[in-house]
């Protein structure tokens, strides 16, 4: 029989690619909504879906990022 858990190797998490991710959707984020909120042309409808839908996932991604673990 073989043991499933003893071969594995502990590393070090990368702290600096997490606070550069971090980083870029709390820009992306800040960056969408003031966007959303002052930016209204009625010829570029296809714009406006695009930073919704960026609006939408870096909310998403913030929100389950920082969500508590229990």
């Amino acid at each position: 029989m073989t043991s499933h858990g003893s071969n594995h190797e502990v590393r070090k998490p990368n702290y600096t690619l997490r606070r550069i991710k971090t980083l870029l959707a709390i820009i992306g984020f800040v960056s969408s909504v003031t966007l959303l909120f002052t930016w209204r042309t009625v010829d570029s409808q296809a714009a406006t879906v695009l930073v919704s839908v960026v609006y939408l996932l870096t909310g998403l991604w913030l929100t389950v990022r920082f969500a508590p673990r229990d």
